[in-house]
């Protein structure tokens, strides 16, 4: 009987996270360049350790919390500062701690005439230099699909200020999620300048979640959790009978 409640409570236990990773990603549903977040589970004990050990009770865990990065729909915004990325690829910006790769392209030019996310995370061109825009009237700034930012004149004429670092990840897998839609990479990723991808100058990246789906998990996580919480409770009803089974005589 223990085994069956240990098993309960470690599936209980694995369906409260999904129901807050599902959340995380609801919260996030307007977040521009945010990429959903995704769990899957685990069972802790197979073949012999299964039958053997634990009496074919088995119990539950998530097994890994891993990113969708499947692109959003891309929305016209007319702001010469909003920027999406059609393709795989990155922005790079300087984190707090060390370089960072977004989808989220809503920038902004500080008073200094720094690029930053808009959060103020300067962004970074190839060589992990921040870009000075020296005129912030963003009315001159335009920026080609290749991140190359120029500054309109007279007459048509343009003056290059910089050029985005826009990056593609050889394996996506080794980005960690940090705060507000960035990823740190981690030891054994590589970057390299994409060839592919392109800039969209005056549009953002939406988010890529999709509201029908997410409230059909949390649901079905919901009802599972509230399953394993009516097991727990029987579990601990049949040992108060017991108790009062042992006390008889």
């Amino acid at each position: 009987m223990v085994s069956g409640k240990y098993s309960a409570l470690s599936g209980a236990i694995a369906r409260e996270q999904a129901i807050a990773n599902v959340s995380n990603n609801l919260a996030n549903i307007s977040s521009s360049g945010y990429k959903r977040s995704q769990v899957s589970f685990e069972s802790l004990l197979r073949g012999e350790q299964q039958t053997k050990q634990s009496k074919g009770i088995n119990y539950s865990r998530v097994r890994q919390n891993f990113t969708d990065f499947s692109p959003g729909a891309i929305r016209s915004t007319e702001n010469p500062l909003d920027l999406a990325v059609q393709g795989d690829a990155f922005f790079k910006v300087q984190g707090p701690d060390s370089v960072l790769y977004t989808r989220r392209g809503d920038f902004k030019v500080t008073a200094e005439g720094v690029l930053t996310t808009s959060n103020g995370l300067p962004v970074l061109d190839e060589g992990n230099g921040q870009i000075t825009i020296p005129d912030t009237d963003t009315s001159k700034i335009a920026i080609g699909d290749n991140g190359t930012i120029y500054l309109l004149g007279p007459r048509g004429a343009r003056a290059e200020v910089g050029r985005l670092a826009v990056m593609d990840i050889d394996d996506r897998e080794k980005l960690i999620r940090q705060s507000d839609t960035t990823f740190s990479l981690e030891q054994g990723g590589v970057e390299t300048p994409s060839e592919s991808s392109s800039v969209i100058q005056g549009s953002l990246e939406l988010s890529n979640i999709n509201m029908s789906a997410e409230l059909t998990q949390i649901i079905d996580n919901y009802r599972t959790f509230e399953n394993y919480h009516k097991v727990l409770k029987s579990y601990s009803t049949i040992s108060e009978q017991q108790d009062e089974l042992g006390t008889l005589g």
